[in-house]
């Protein structure tokens, strides 16, 4: 049997502050699921393992500011100065027409997709 347990922590997946939902598993000491109650992401994370500082979230300064010309890789933070916000790449795609988008995980607007590499004729 395993219990039930809640938990506001950071999900990689959406990239927001949510509430896991923690499955204890019992025998394993150290081993324990989390699933997000938002995105329903599970991931199992060894507490052994975990350091105790949890990870910087970006600053304004730190990112890099959205244009549409320009290219990014998965994991820069960037800031679209039209939404006033800041967000992570967390994937690049090739759209329906050929060109480029990339999927952004803001702090203010979720999850976006825009465009990358334009080319202005």
């Amino acid at each position: 049997m395993s219990k039930t347990k809640y938990l506001t922590q950071h999900c990689v997946s959406c990239n927001r502050d949510a509430k896991m939902e923690i499955r204890l598993v019992e025998g394993a000491d150290s081993q324990v699921w989390y699933r997000c109650t938002r995105c329903h992401h599970s991931m199992m994370v060894d507490r052994s393992l975990q350091s105790a500082e949890p990870a910087a979230k970006p600053t304004r300064d730190s990112c890099i500011a959205y244009e549409p010309a320009n290219k990014y890789d998965v994991g820069v933070s960037i800031y679209h100065t039209d939404w006033d916000d800041m967000g992570m790449v967390t994937s690049k795609e090739r759209t329906s027409s050929g060109g480029n988008a990339i999927w952004v995980s803001f702090e203010k607007n979720g999850s976006r997709r825009l465009i990358e590499n334009l080319q202005e004729d």
